[in-house]
């Protein structure tokens, strides 16, 4: 072989390992641009923030019912009980029973007192006043104060003799609120003794309703 012909066949053989080492690189800059990207794996803090802690579970709210079974009420031992000065109006006749804290520490009054007419001889007549209207309320009385229930009395007038049937009370027989013991007042009225004529008590509010 010739000089020329061995400088010749040298050559090719540099340009052809120069072709295979230029196209292994390309491959390689494909391969790394279609690699899929890295995916970061979930976590679970928003799961744990969002589940409450202990400490932020709500406090119960007393009832209202547990609030009054806390207050300490006035039982019929430390009230006096009396009847205010009546007042006439619109074809009633107005009288407020009064509750006075006779005791030496504050107590409290809810609702309806029991109220119902005697005759002379303690005979009830009738039905017991209707509990109905106004506002129920817990009532603080400390010592010497004083709260009340007005009494509605329809005037038997209003009625026919057959709608009231009226009868002359001589007393009043009061269960304070929330008791089961009674008091009788003197209290001399003309009452019907039919549902039509029944009279109304209101519940308890402060002040001797004079």
């Amino acid at each position: 072989m010739t000089a020329r012909v061995r400088l010749a066949s040298l050559a090719v053989a540099a340009l052809a390992a120069a072709g295979c080492s230029n196209g292994s690189s390309g491959g390689g800059d494909n391969t790394a641009a279609t690699s899929p990207p890295t995916t970061a794996s979930p976590t679970t803090s928003a799961s744990a923030s969002a589940s409450p802690s202990p400490s932020e579970s709500p406090t119960p709210t007393p009832s209202f019912s547990s609030t009054v079974q806390a207050s300490h009420g006035c039982g019929i031992g430390a009230l006096k009980v009396t009847v205010g000065q009546g007042q006439g109006a619109a074809g009633s006749t107005i009288i407020p029973i009064v509750f006075t804290n006779d005791s030496s520490r504050p107590c409290t009054l809810f609702g309806y007192p029991g109220v119902s007419f005697l005759d002379s001889g303690g005979h009830q007549l009738g039905q017991p006043a209707d509990e109905r209207g106004g506002e129920k309320a817990i009532v603080t009385l400390a010592p010497g104060s004083a709260a009340n229930a007005q009494l509605q009395i329809p005037e038997p007038g209003n009625f026919s003799a057959a709608d009231c049937k009226v009868a002359s009370a001589a007393f009043l027989r009061v269960y304070p609120p929330g008791e089961k013991r009674s008091v009788q007042l003197a209290e001399s009225a003309q009452v019907c003794t039919t549902e039509a004529g029944r009279s109304v008590v209101l519940p308890v509010a402060p002040g001797t309703g004079g």
